[in-house]
């Protein structure tokens, strides 16, 4: 694959938190951002998965969880200098109106957290997902953690 362009990651990073913005049931536009064989590590994983499934089930589970999940950008994607991986800046805030996956029941209260990820590319599409976040900040905000 050719190295990645600035304008390359702006746009799939447009889409990308757009993803995660609207949840789509028939198509998630998520699906054609990732590889089939994504390696997708996220502090809300008790361990990294691989396969596209997991980052769908985590849309998913995040959906539920939070029917009203935004997912903001808040510094312009960082290209790193061997032009092979990117940097994303994200804030995702919600209410928990449903249940978490480990059955953590709906609180109602409002979440708002920031995070990285790091991504690395082939095909044009995410094949090495890693999320840098505070989930016990998200997990007090909602009332879940003291």
């Amino acid at each position: 694959m050719p190295a990645l362009t600035q304008e390359f990651i702006n746009d799939f990073v447009r889409r990308y938190a757009a993803a995660w913005t609207k949840k789509e049931s028939a198509s998630n536009p998520l699906q054609a951002l990732v590889t089939e064989d994504v390696y997708w590590a996220d502090p809300m994983l008790p361990q990294p998965g691989k396969g596209s499934a997991t980052a769908m089930m985590l849309l998913e589970a995040s959906f539920t969880a939070f029917p009203d999940l935004t997912c903001e950008v808040m510094d312009p994607p960082y290209l790193a200098a061997d032009g092979k991986s990117v940097m994303f800046h994200w804030r995702l805030s919600g209410t928990m109106l449903g249940a978490l996956p480990t059955g953590a029941q709906p609180t109602g209260k409002r979440m708002s957290v920031t995070g990285v990820d790091r991504w690395e590319f082939r095909d044009g599409r995410i094949c090495h997902y890693q999320a840098f976040y505070d989930l016990s900040t998200m997990l007090r905000q909602v009332g879940l953690i003291p």
